[in-house]
């Protein structure tokens, strides 16, 4: 572990920064101006944790955890960079500060991804952008840096001093480790993170990233339609109910470790882009047959998407002509009588009602139907 000053380290030794493609938001950088300001009053160092990371090369490292702080770290550069060029009464080339920031971002080189790397890298060369790039993150994360700099009590001079005194610690991971897991581990129990990104991030390894963009088209571009999907899916497949959106990636890469040993990657994709398009017809109540399709009207507007986790693999038995229709919907009746007491949360319900203890009485109904047509 090396203790040292953000700034310093990232001029002097990382020059080159690649980043991992399923990063969480900018929530941390709300208070990130506060605690440089508060710096102002203490004595001690202004840490801002740990930041972890691989070397790829000479002055080349992959960060795993840590882009936001550092991306931000660059974003408050650009804004005081920006600060001063707007005075028409200071003279630049002998402005130290404004001499300084032109260095440091002239001499960083970040590699990021998509439309967050297109509006970076026009920010950081002046050129014009979209108001849909506007509308970014990245965007909205460097106006708001803008206005708190016009807002600031202290001097910018002395902002930008506690901004060189800002460190960290940072972890050097060896080349065997995997860094999206690492990336999990340190987030997953502090903020959400892209599980699509991080699915697809995995795939990408794989040379299989369609797969991901294939489901997202599928599901209309909406990820939480995506992770809905995969917590269903998955749950099963472990005999338990996913319930944490941020165990996705996880349980993914499980079950893909599995797989893999027994069968070909295509067979895997097109299960799993066959039971995603079952998924839609229900998550929509798309189904051409009207009591189902009203039954699941019922089941989704009693808030009982939860328990498609079970539903989907009676839903694609039916879809295969395993198990009929009467037998699917006397089981979806079940569910609803179950989502409607847990919505009236009655004294003699209660408040929680196991719904892997229900499952076992479902499954009662499945076998009774199996055993009659044998």
């Amino acid at each position: 572990m090396l203790k040292a000053k953000i700034l310093d380290f990232l001029s002097s030794k990382a020059n080159n920064i690649s980043v991992l493609n399923c990063s969480s938001n900018f929530l941390y950088t709300d208070d990130l101006f506060e605690i440089i300001s508060t710096g102002n009053y203490c004595d001690s160092d202004i840490d801002i944790g740990i930041i972890y990371l691989k070397k790829v090369g000479a002055n080349n490292y992959l960060i795993i955890d840590g882009k936001r702080r550092i991306l931000s770290l660059i974003l408050i550069v650009k804004s005081i960079l920006d600060y001063y060029t707007s005075k028409s009464d200071v003279e630049l080339d002998k402005n130290t500060v404004f001499v300084q920031c032109s260095e440091f971002l002239s001499g960083i080189n970040l590699r990021l991804f998509g439309l967050e790397k297109t509006v970076y890298d026009k920010i950081i060369k002046n050129e014009p952008i979209s108001y849909n790039e506007k509308q970014t993150e990245i965007c909205r994360t460097l106006n708001l840096f803008k206005e708190n700099l016009y807002d600031l009590s202290l001097d910018i001079d002395v902002f930008f001093d506690l901004l060189l005194n800002l460190k960290a610690h940072f972890i050097f991971l060896d080349e065997k480790t995997d860094e999206r897991d690492i990336f999990c581990e340190t987030n997953k129990n502090y903020r959400k993170l892209n599980q699509l990104l991080l699915t697809k991030s995995y795939l990408a390894e794989l040379n299989h990233a369609e797969l991901v963009n294939d489901l997202y088209y599928l599901f209309d571009y909406k990820e939480d339609v995506f992770v809905s999907f995969f917590q269903a899916y998955l749950s099963p497949k472990f005999n338990r109910v996913i319930s944490e959106n941020n165990d996705v990636y996880s349980y993914f890469v499980k079950y893909m470790n599995m797989l893999q040993k027994y069968q070909d990657f295509s067979e895997i994709r097109n299960k799993i882009t066959r039971t995603a398009k079952i998924y839609k017809k229900m998550y929509n109540a798309d189904f051409m047959d009207v009591e189902l399709r009203n039954m699941f009207i019922k089941l989704i507007s009693s808030n009982g998407r939860d328990t498609f986790s079970y539903l989907l693999e009676l839903c694609e038995d039916y879809d295969n002509k395993y198990l009929s229709k009467d037998t699917l919907l006397e089981v979806c009746n079940i569910i609803y009588t179950y989502v409607w007491e847990r919505n009236r949360k009655t004294s003699s319900i209660g408040e929680n009602i196991d719904f892997s203890k229900m499952v076992q009485e479902l499954n009662k109904v499945i076998y009774e139907e199996n055993s009659s047509t044998n």
